[in-house]
């Protein structure tokens, strides 16, 4: 695959992680939002009643003085927390109409629902503004001349409650989450996509250079397989000389050759030169600094995810757990009033005269009034509505546990003091309508998850009752105990025992393109793992390639060179067998060459098309022998034979090409073996009637991972070079491959990777 596509998909491919992120975080936070908003509002509609309440109970009457009524239609249907904002918008017109009192102070609203969001968890910057919803023209602020944002990300608004309806005069709230001040929403997004797109630019980068890396040592084999080509023309004239006896002629053709050579060689060890350079040394610093934070970004991001999910689902439990505990002790309570026959305004001490006549104004409102002939007066309902009495209560409130505790702990403690003080009846708390009431309200907001409460003693932690899952295990969601009486003694807990898949599942949106980018991120790492080891391959087929010119080209050259010199010297003239050594050397290191030559042109022959083989009926035999003999006396190590072959085995083959096969053979055999070497040359007819040949050494083996491999061009068993020191082009085998090949055979190899490798050749029978 070309560098501009890989290029192109790695482009794509981050566009549309970055595409999946930027939507899974749009959707995020916009989620936030909503769940920011619909507790804003929930808040602002407690402390706007929080802030008219302050005001009923500033009135100079004692407690439980009825100050007004106020009714609210049937026909409204409104939940509990829209009915106590709507009797406190009326309350706080009453206020001002019969009583007096000036509006309810935006500074004292805002500094409650600061505190109210605060229990709630909410942070951020509040704003109070009043305003004429008639003409729209804000008439206060708070804080005083504060510029409020309107609108922009992080900004909500408030539903608005009425300070006087009549008037249009209300208040609304706004606040600014401020949504950049949060680092994580920024850290951990901006950096996953950077390093995302750091490692991609990496990954492009090193496919450039592999690409480079791959043209150069292409390069370096052409400009070696044409040296070897032109070789053996040259060689043949430096033989002849060297036969003739013509020293100085032979010099001059052995340092043309050798110049050549070296040329080749200074051109192979620039690009060398160019290749280390410190640009690939920093790209190699780059990549292994981005992989692991690659990798572990991620992961604390996802981490941070469900944490983050986790604590807002733990809270979001313990509000649901509190709603139940209030329903369920207003259930308590109606069962209460009931079981002891209780009138509810028993505690009522009277109402003021402003009252009355409020009840008067409230009765037209709400009844058509018609007087008899004796006075008597006639109620026909207009608006069916329910009548609620409002009192003031200067008791403190304390609102450290929130609005819905102080309400449900109020009605509690009333209930425990009319059983203490007038020897009512008592009524408990009752689980299983709790642990019911506790499942509905999860249910409400889609955590339909199993649940359980237990009721216990905070102090020892004893468990005196529980109904439903009510076992907490790691990870569980566990609500805040909630006292039963007024000591504390004991208390009511909620608990959600295994919700780890709902909380990654109600953060889907964000684990999907999460999961999607550590995924890419695992590709590009072994990816850029892959193609590391492929550069470190072709870096070090590059250095033996360079150092096996050096020996299989240059060092015979250099080697004939100094045997020329020595013989023109005339220092040998009394020293005849010296002499002969000398020449035999330069004669072997040319035949050498020629053999090298050959072999290139065989191999560019048959990669063209061109090779002609020409078979004859070889006797396998006496060949097995002469080539035991002659690499007997060529070896460095000692060196045993063992041939298994008949007399009259034959081989159908050409004889110059099925020499170099077993050559090529035996002498990987000795390369790649200890210091004594066992080579067996055996030859057999196999079941099908096809001739087998092969050569098995007590070698250093051949890894199973490389023994396909091996028959590559320019492919070497990299472990067994390095251990054995053993030069080489990794031409061998490949040439071996194709020969069988043109034959019409097959080449195959079997070892243990440690103690043994057998190459077998099998040509069919003509």
């Amino acid at each position: 695959m070309k560098v501009k596509h890989i290029t192109c998909l790695s482009v794509c491919a981050l566009l549309l992680l970055t595409f999946f992120q930027t939507m899974g975080m749009t959707y995020a936070y916009r989620s936030q939002m909503r769940k920011t908003e619909k507790t804003l509002a929930s808040c602002f509609k407690e402390s706007f009643c929080q802030a008219v309440d302050k005001q009923i109970n500033s009135l100079p009457y004692p407690d439980w003085t009825v100050t007004h009524v106020t009714y609210i239609p049937y026909a409204l249907k409104l939940e509990d927390e829209d009915k106590f904002l709507y009797i406190h918008q009326q309350t706080s017109a009453v206020l001002q109409d019969w009583y007096g009192l000036p509006e309810t102070s935006i500074d004292s609203l805002r500094s409650i629902l600061q505190q109210t969001l605060s229990q709630e968890q909410v942070k951020g910057s509040v704003y109070v503004r009043k305003l004429d919803t008639r003409t729209g023209k804000i008439l206060e602020t708070s804080p005083a001349e504060a510029e409020i944002p309107t609108s922009g990300i992080g900004i909500l608004t408030s539903p608005r409650a009425f300070l006087h309806e009549q008037k249009g005069i209300a208040v609304e709230a706004i606040l600014d989450v401020h949504y950049f001040d949060r680092l994580s929403n920024l850290i951990f997004p901006g950096g996953t996509f950077l390093l995302a797109t750091l490692l991609t630019v990496a990954i492009i980068l090193r496919i450039y250079l592999l690409r480079h890396l791959q043209n150069d040592i292409t390069r370096q084999c052409e400009d070696y397989y044409q040296l070897a080509e032109q070789m053996e023309q040259p060689v043949r004239l430096l033989e002849a000389d060297l036969q003739a006896k013509r020293w100085t002629e032979a010099g001059t053709t052995g340092r043309e050759m050798l110049a050549d050579t070296e040329a080749v060689l200074t051109r192979a060890k620039q690009k060398n030169a160019i290749r280390n350079s410190r640009h690939t040394t920093w790209l190699n610093r780059l990549s292994w600094c981005i992989l692991p934070l690659s990798l572990l970004f991620p992961l604390l991001w996802g981490s941070y995810i469900y944490h983050s999910q986790w604590k807002a689902l733990n809270r979001e439990t313990q509000v649901r757990f509190e709603n139940a505990f209030n329903e369920e002790v207003n259930f308590r309570y109606l069962d209460y009033i009931q079981l002891n026959q209780i009138d509810r305004y028993e505690k009522f001490i009277g109402s003021t005269p402003e009252a009355q006549q409020h009840a008067q104004a409230v009765e037209k409102i709400l009844y058509d009034i018609r007087t008899d002939e004796q006075g008597q007066k006639h109620y026909q309902v207009k608006v069916p509505a329910e009548l609620l009495y409002i009192y003031v209560l200067k008791e403190g409130m304390d609102l450290k546990q929130g609005i819905r505790l102080y309400r449900a702990y109020d009605t509690q403690q009333s209930i425990d003091e009319g059983c203490a003080e007038k020897g009512y009846k008592y009524v408990p708390l009752d689980t299983l309508r709790m642990d019911s009431l506790f499942h509905a309200n999860l249910t409400k907001v889609g955590m339909n998850l199993p649940c359980g409460i237990r009721i216990l003693r905070p102090d020892s932690g004893e468990v005196l009752k529980q109904t439903g899952c009510a076992l907490p295990r790691r990870g569980s969601f566990v609500t805040t105990p909630l006292r039963l009486d007024e000591e504390g003694s004991t208390c009511v807990q909620g608990v959600v025992p295994s919700p780890q898949r709902y909380v990654i599942r109600s953060a889907w949106y964000l684990f999907v393109p999460l999961g999607l980018t550590f995924a890419f991120c695992l590709l590009c790492t072994a990816g850029q793992w892959h193609m590391w080891r492929r550069q470190r391959r072709l870096e070090r087929f590059r250095k033996d390639f360079t150092y096996s010119m050096i020996h299989d080209m240059k060092s015979p050259l250099q080697s004939i060179l100094m045997g020329t010199q020595i013989m023109a010297s005339g220092k040998l003239s009394d020293k005849p067998e010296k002499a002969a050594r000398i020449c035999t050397t330069m004669h072997e290191e040319c035949d050498h060459l020629l053999a090298l030559s050959a072999r290139v042109v065989m191999l560019t022959q048959m990669d063209r098309g061109e090779l002609q083989l020409h078979r004859t009926d070889v006797l396998l035999r006496p060949l097995f022998e002469d080539l035991s003999a002659k690499f007997r006396l060529k070896a460095a190590k000692p060196v045993t034979f063992h041939i298994d072959c008949p007399d009259e085995a034959i081989a159908h083959a050409d004889v110059f090409c099925l020499r170099e096969v077993l050559s090529n053979l035996i002498d990987n055999a000795i390369k790649y073996s200890g210091k004594k070497v066992c080579i067996r040359l055996a030859a057999q007819q196999t079941s099908e009637g096809n001739l087998s040949l092969s050569v098995r050494d007590n070698g250093i083996g051949i890894p199973q991972s490389e023994q396909q491999k091996i028959f590559n061009r320019f492919e070497r068993i990299q472990a067994g070079s390095r251990r054995t020191g053993a030069p080489g082009f990794g031409l061998g085998l490949n040439f071996v491959m194709q020969v069988v090949q043109a034959h019409g055979g097959t080449v195959t190899v079997e070892s243990d990777g440690r103690s043994f490798s057998t190459f077998t050749v099998t040509l069919p029978e003509p």
